[in-house]
């Protein structure tokens, strides 16, 4: 069953018409319909408002392969707002205002690509895992991603005891690598153990 039908199968079951349901969901009754008729396709936030409105996980109304592709999008989007923070770093000593624009740009990208956080929520209801985390977790073990997270923190640290005015730059470039890093590998070993 395509997942229009669904959606208007679940609506008709709770006896709800789409006036009320755009109402609620802040979701337009014509962008509703058109969802229904298969004419186009709603993003994950939008099914996940739908699926609180109904009180229905999210799981109940979408399978995780209709929306593989758009998570695996968004995933690779949030992963790469750590790139402006990067280069923030590297013009903190040329340009105060070119690195604030920097960080700004990764929240920006933070915020767009996971609405808020609202993506984590999603991904854990439908059992999908972020590439990156699967990429580290399929090419090194826990031993070896910790050790090079440090590794990466430390001589981060170094370069910028070592020589500041020269280095710091690229030092704090690495300490915030290495900040980052470990921050994954808790992610992808550590975040869920009880």
């Amino acid at each position: 069953m395509a997942l229009g039908e669904r959606l208007k199968d679940i609506r008709d079951d709770k006896d709800i018409s789409i006036q009320e349901l755009a109402a609620n969901t802040k979701i337009s009754a014509d962008k509703l319909y058109n969802f229904e008729i298969n004419n186009e396709k709603p993003n994950v936030f939008q099914l996940d408002k739908l699926a609180q409105f109904y009180n229905l996980s999210l799981s109940d109304i979408v399978n995780k392969e209709e929306v593989e592709k758009e998570l695996k999008i968004r995933s690779w989007i949030a992963n790469s707002m750590i790139i402006p923070a990067i280069f923030s770093f590297k013009f903190m000593d040329e340009n105060n205002y070119i690195s604030i624009f920097m960080i700004f740009i990764m929240y920006i990208i933070g915020f767009y690509s996971t609405h808020f956080g609202k993506m984590t929520r999603i991904m854990e209801q439908l059992q999908f895992e972020n590439p990156m985390a699967k990429w580290i977790r399929s090419k090194l073990t826990r031993v070896v991603s910790y050790t090079l997270s440090v590794a990466l923190l430390l001589a981060g640290v170094l370069l910028m005891i070592i020589n500041f005015d020269k280095l710091g730059a690229f030092g704090a470039m690495l300490l915030d690598a290495g900040i980052v890093a470990i921050l994954a590998s808790v992610m992808v070993w550590d975040a869920n153990k009880n």
